[in-house]
């Protein structure tokens, strides 16, 4: 029922489950529902962590347990390694006082790109305030372990502010993807509460956004059903301006 408009859909969230370092996931029973999305051309992201869920990963032995795990759960979608269920993972597990181990990190994603192809999609959704978050995206992106950062401007002070959005991402992509805009993915969230934007506060960081930097990579929502509920403003008003030429 996701529109098209969304290419890419994230499941979330997969959690820790067992030794440290392996994650679950169990809710198998979407995997037609996966078939069809993907048929349909939206790439499927397995999201992994979230609040409360961060995972240390202090050492190699964990973090093969963590690219286990994605394969066993690809497994159990119904995919293989040449025909995977998943096309990609959206790392989310450095919450709270999980500091990430970017060492670590970067032979994650580098193992999962050699394990299942280098067309397999590495993601993260950082803090855009966050220093820790930084220098952790630049060094995997410069290490080619990750495919775009998506910094998420929603559930936190000033966040909605199009004018600090704009901001920040600039500095995200100045700083951290090496003034490449295609790196950068920005995030928002609508919601009637504080920290969280309206449709058109996001269209107006979009396009200013967009006039800057015409080949910016694109943006995400936090949540779809949020967007269900508003008769899908995001699906039907954002998206055609992310695939649109810049403004003006």
């Amino acid at each position: 029922q996701v529109p098209q408009a969304y290419n890419v859909i994230n499941l979330f969230a997969a959690g820790r489950s067992g030794d440290t370092g392996s994650v679950g996931w169990g809710m198998n029973d979407i995997a037609a529902d996966i078939r069809t999305c993907r048929g349909r051309g939206q790439r499927i992201v397995l999201s992994c962590g979230g609040a409360g869920q961060g995972i240390n990963f202090a050492s190699r032995t964990e973090s093969t347990r963590f690219v286990d795990s994605i394969v066993r759960i690809n497994t159990e979608l119904g995919g293989t390694l040449t025909t995977p269920a998943l096309d990609g993972v959206d790392f989310n597990t450095f919450e709270a006082d999980a500091a990430p181990n970017a060492p670590e990190y970067i032979w994650m994603g580098q193992e999962l790109k050699r394990r299942f192809g280098a067309g397999f999609g590495i993601t993260s959704p950082p803090a855009p305030w966050s220093a820790r978050d930084k220098d952790f995206c630049r060094a995997m992106l410069s290490a080619g372990a990750m495919d775009f950062a998506g910094p998420q401007f929603y559930d936190g002070p000033g966040l909605s502010d199009p004018a600090y959005i704009v901001s920040q991402t600039r500095d995200w992509i100045a700083n951290v993807a090496g003034g490449d805009p295609n790196r950068i993915v920005v995030g928002f969230g609508i919601e009637n509460l504080a920290n969280y934007s309206t449709i058109d506060q996001i269209i107006s960081a979009w396009n200013t956004l967009k006039g800057l930097y015409p080949k910016l990579r694109g943006a995400f929502l936090w949540q779809h059903k949020t967007d269900f509920d508003r008769g899908w403003a995001f699906a039907n008003r954002l998206a055609p301006l992310v695939g649109a030429p810049a403004p003006g």
